[in-house]
């Protein structure tokens, strides 16, 4: 059993364990299948539709959604990579040292790089259906 380490930061503890076993080879293989798939094939939606779909339900749930400190950061830079492209710094202002929450944003961001506009969406759409089931539904 894990208890990640940004979680105790954050005070958020409640229902953030990690309690899923290793898997085994099998269910390993099967993991490389159920990744190799995009949610295109798999939903008959664009990618354009997915995202969009994504970030109301994100919008419109946010209470009812409990995602790690991380996967809301990433979920942030990804839409603003899918908006905006590349981090450049006209595009922020500058955020004090200890704005911790502004920093990780920030360093999110930069840390996609050169990705595109549709590998964000796409990125963005995974990480949802990944961590919140009720999404898939």
């Amino acid at each position: 059993m894990a208890l990640y380490y940004d979680e105790i930061l954050a005070g958020n503890c409640f229902g953030q364990i990690d309690v899923t076993p290793t898997p085994s080879i099998t269910d390993s293989t099967n993991i490389l299948e159920k990744k190799i798939l995009s949610p295109v094939s798999e939903f008959g939606y664009t990618t354009e539709e997915l995202y969009y779909k994504a970030r109301k339900f994100v919008k419109e749930k946010k209470e009812q959604i409990q995602l790690k400190y991380g996967d809301n950061i990433r979920l942030i830079a990804l839409s603003k990579q899918e908006k905006l492209g590349k981090w450049n710094a006209s595009y922020t202002r500058n955020v004090g040292f200890l704005d911790v929450v502004g920093n990780d944003r920030k360093q999110a961001w930069i840390a996609l790089g050169d990705m595109t506009k549709e590998q964000a969406m796409e990125e963005y759409v995974k990480l949802l259906l990944d961590r919140c089931s009720i999404f898939r539904i």
